[in-house]
């Protein structure tokens, strides 16, 4: 028993003393760890940072550490995709040397403190020469349907905003206009940040955003903004996205500009605020000047939105100088304020609130001379001189507000907007024909009012594999348009102190649309019912003062009061093969049922017309290694619309009197066909498109014009006839690291016939047009940039079977632009530009303009000066059918602008 006792004693001893030898084994161990790990944490140093260029974008590379003046390295790590690196160095020397090292930028060193801190490297980024070996970075780089253009790689001192960069990179153009396009497509959408602030309106963004705030120009091929479509519906087109250095997110950034100038006095200026973050941004501008300046092409919308739209254009016009192919502020006289607030609000993660607002004041003076001869089938020739000069004032206001919901399974876009012009025109011209040996001065005036309202919902579902669609757009459009002319003395004997042509065109139009679709594997079947109605109503009167000129014409046949409305419904089915690699076909079959109803309240008069219509089409692509080959064929049919079924007189402008004199259905057939090829090497810089296009068409109707004296009056013969037009085109660019050097060149081909009835002969005519061009940008000194533009074009028009022909017009352009760097803050551009028409009476014409540039960190200050060869007109002529138009433009004498540029945040 006592033995019992003191095992079991010995027992729980030496439980005992085990359990309290662990624990203190485990305290001792704890104890150790914690200094063990605590003496290098105290004994170490971080050092933080970030590696760019001067443009601000992100430099790969190894980072090493080492004690000053020593050998050794003590540590080293490497740059991420932002260019960040985190070092550390448990040494104990009192300064360490960090160095960045690269195959692209060599070694750069910097001795700091052994203490924790931020050192940062900006790089002024230079070839690596390597034994006659010159490595660069590779200005585009491409990520699948990604290509990224380094914008510091295609910058120079002489480049203010991003659009003045877009135009070198190789594969992206724009037009005179603003549109961008990319290896001969047309961009679908222009993002900052992501986001599609200004909803088709990218000038703003391209001529406003510093170039300096971008790092990267993205575009996106095959692009689908939609997410809950990506994967299910691949499209073809091409987005930009601008990509923002770190700098420019985030903040506020306001800039300013003030200028002036004489012969005659001139001013310019502009405020622009902009602000870009992941959640909201902003862009407000005002622009103002009167020296030539377009404050309104960056307003110009470059979207195709399918939307009810109502157009502001007037079927009246008074006379203008035609539009010369040189830049505005060579000839525009104006005065023009625009201001413009964009918005865009993300409420949540795929929600976004957008608002547009907009409005410009543009008051323009022209003053021309033309010459327009038309040929007649008597071998005679209608001759008609005029010296114009004009007054345009344009009133625009525009508000736009989107709501946009797109996740993964489910899209929502509503979005409303509202238009309103009040325009107004005069124009006085002195005219002289060859039928009217007296000349005539005539004074017109037009009021254009305009007012338009639309909203667009589109609603869009995914489950699984399926895909269901619902669309409704509905607009209301508001024009009552008067033009006054006198007096009207060219209507032979019968004769007008004043004519007033009266126009009120009222248009209400609806679209409904549900859709359905269903992907299997490597197909796809898109299945939509539709819907339109579109009301219109033309109420219209030619009224007179100071002669009974009523007695050429019945009362009946001055006025118009037609409602002309169309019901179609139809049933929309394609089908697509894409098996996701090379291959692509779709064959779309839609199917259309129209009512057509004209009632003609003049005439007391009811039709109503019942059609039918296919319209098939079918697309194929194929992609090989880096080439894409498409063909295209569609077939169509067209019933007209209300201009070509009103038959009162309307006067056009003081020399057109249009009707339809004639009561039978407008109707038409065409048949296209086309074929384009694309090839793109991001890694070599050089892209190409080329393309051929084909168009027949067929017209029951047959229309032209009687001229009789200046009066070109409308008519309508019940005559089919045809016409066929070819076209190919050619664009190419590339872009070479030798001397920063971007090359492009174009060609284009076209031909065309067709019918035109003249004196009521029918005329076979027949037309070509051809040109070539090529473009180049390098810099062969870092000083100094080069630029040449050369484009050669001549067309030719003649009528078959007859023996008077038309001489060709040859046009040559060339521009010769030169910019020199003396210094850093120190910028001299100077540019030439040469015209040639062969038709002008005087066929060459010389430009040149001058600008001197200062800038420091706190206000940049340029000179301007234009037209320093002081000329004074500009001459031109091209055929149109069977006509031929000469012009002569007054331009702007030799003028200077000093303008002062400042940031005011």
């Amino acid at each position: 028993m006592i033995n019992k006792k003191m095992a079991k004693a010995r027992q729980v001893n030496v439980s005992f003393l085990l359990r309290n030898g662990i624990h203190f084994i485990k305290s001792k161990l704890i104890i150790a760890s914690i200094i063990l790990s605590a003496s290098p944490c105290l004994a170490q140093t971080i050092f933080k940072g970030s590696v760019v260029n001067k443009s601000g974008d992100a430099i790969a590379g190894t980072v090493t550490i080492q004690a000053k003046n020593s050998l050794t390295i003590d540590g080293f790590s490497t740059c991420n995709s932002q260019g960040k690196y985190v070092i550390t160095y448990k040494g104990k020397a009192d300064s360490v040397t960090i160095t960045l090292s690269s195959m692209l930028v060599g070694k750069h060193s910097r001795t700091v403190k052994n203490q924790s801190q931020q050192v940062d490297f900006v790089i002024d980024e230079q070839p690596l020469h390597l034994k006659g070996v010159t490595i660069n970075a590779l200005k585009i780089k491409q990520d699948k349907d990604t290509l990224n253009y380094l914008v510091g790689a295609y910058t120079d001192q002489n480049d203010r905003v991003i659009g003045d960069v877009l135009k070198k990179m190789p594969g992206i153009e724009v037009t005179e206009s603003g549109k961008i396009s990319f290896n001969g497509k047309n961009i679908k959408r222009f993002y900052v940040e992501n986001l599609d602030l200004l909803q088709g309106r990218y000038g703003l963004a391209t001529n406003n955003i510093p170039a300096k705030s971008v790092s990267v120009v993205q575009v996106l091929e095959n692009y689908q903004p939609i997410k809950a479509l990506q994967g299910k519906i691949p499209t073809d087109d091409v987005a930009i996205n601008l990509r923002l250095k770190d700098s420019a997110k985030g903040t506020l950034s306001i800039m300013g500009l003030l200028g002036g100038g004489y012969q005659p006095v001139l001013w310019n200026a502009e405020v622009t605020a902009m602000y870009f973050s992941k959640q909201r941004q902003n862009m407000t501008i005002y622009k103002g000047n009167n020296s030539g300046g377009n404050v309104a092409s960056e307003f110009r919308t470059h979207y195709d939105y399918e939307r009810v739209y109502m157009s502001p254009s007037s079927q009246l016009s008074i006379q203008n100088p035609a539009t010369p192919p040189i830049p505005r502020k060579r000839y525009i006289d104006n005065r023009s304020h625009a201001i413009s607030t964009n918005h865009l609000n993300k409420i949540k993660k795929d929600i976004e609130l957008t608002t547009n607002i907009l409005y410009y004041d543009d008051r323009i003076k022209k003053e021309g001379y033309s010459s327009y001869e038309q040929y007649l089938p008597s071998s005679d020739k209608l001759t008609i001189e005029e010296q114009i000069r004009s007054v345009n004032h344009i009133h625009n206001l525009e508000l736009a507000s989107r709501l946009n919901v797109n996740t993964k399974n489910r899209y929502i876009n509503n979005a409303f907007n509202l238009n309103a012009n009040w325009n107004n025109d005069f124009g006085t011209s002195h005219t002289h024909s060859n039928t009217n040996v007296a000349d005539i001065q005539i004074s017109q005036r037009l009021k254009q009012p305009f007012l338009s309202i639309d909203n667009t919902m589109n609603l869009i579902k995914t489950v699984k594999d399926n895909t269901y669609k619902i669309y409704f757009s509905i607009g209301y459009g508001h024009k009552p348009h008067s033009l006054e002319v006198s007096p009207a003395t060219y209507w032979g004997d019968k004769q007008a102190e004043s004519l007033t042509q009266d126009l009120l065109d009222r248009n209400l139009a609806s679209i409904l649309r549900l859709s359905y679709n269903l992907t299997l594997k490597d197909f796809r079947l898109d299945y939509n019912l539709w819907g339109n109605v579109n009301i219109r109503n033309l109420d219209t009167e030619l009224a007179g003062q100071g002669s009974d000129y009523k007695e050429r014409f019945s009362a009946d046949s001055l006025r118009n009061n037609l409602w002309y409305n169309t019901y179609q419904t139809g049933f929309y089915q394609s089908y697509t093969y894409d098996n996701n690699h090379n291959f692509k076909v779709t064959l779309k079959i839609p199917l259309t049922y129209l009512v057509l109803t004209k009632n003609d309240k003049i005439l007391d008069k009811n039709n109503t017309y019942q059609r039918f219509n296919v319209n098939p089409a079918l697309t194929l692509k194929y992609d090989y290694r880096d080439f894409s080959f498409y063909i295209q064929g569609n077939a169509g049919r067209n019933f007209g619309d209300m201009n070509s079924n009103y038959t009162g007189f309307i006067m056009r402008s003081y020399r057109s009197l249009l009707r339809n004199d004639i009561d039978k259905l407008f109707e038409s057939r065409s048949c296209n066909a086309s074929s384009f090829v694309y090839y793109k090497d991001a890694f070599n810089a050089l892209f190409f498109n080329i393309g051929f296009n084909y168009n027949h068409s067929w017209r029951n109707l047959l229309y032209g014009y009687s001229y009789q004296d200046i009066m070109s009056v409308k008519t309508v013969i019940g005559q089919p006839t045809q016409s066929d037009n070819y076209n190919v085109k050619l664009n190419a660019s590339k872009g070479f690291n030798f001397l920063s050097t971007t090359l492009r060149t174009f060609g284009n081909y076209n031909s065309g016939n067709s019918q035109q009835l003249i004196q009521e002969d029918i005329l076979d005519s027949k037309s070509y047009n051809y040109g070539i061009g090529f473009s180049l940008d390098t810099t062969p000194f870092h000083f100094l940039n080069l630029k040449y533009s050369f484009s050669w074009n001549e067309n030719k028009s003649y009528i078959k079977k007859q023996a008077s022909d038309f001489p060709s017009i040859r046009q040559i352009s060339q521009n010769v632009g030169i910019n020199i760097y003396p210094r850093k803050d120190i910028t001299i551009n100077m540019n030439m530009e040469h015209q040639y028409n062969s038709a002008a009476g005087e066929r060459y014409t010389t430009f040149a303009d001058a600008n001197v540039k200062w800038k420091n960190k706190n206000i940049d200050i340029e000179l301007e000066i234009n037209n320093l060869f002081n000329t004074k007109q500009y001459i031109t002529a091209f055929f149109n059918d069977v006509n031929t138009s000469y012009y002569c433009y007054n331009l702007r004498p030799v003028s200077a602008l000093i303008k002062f540029r400042f940031k005011l945040k």
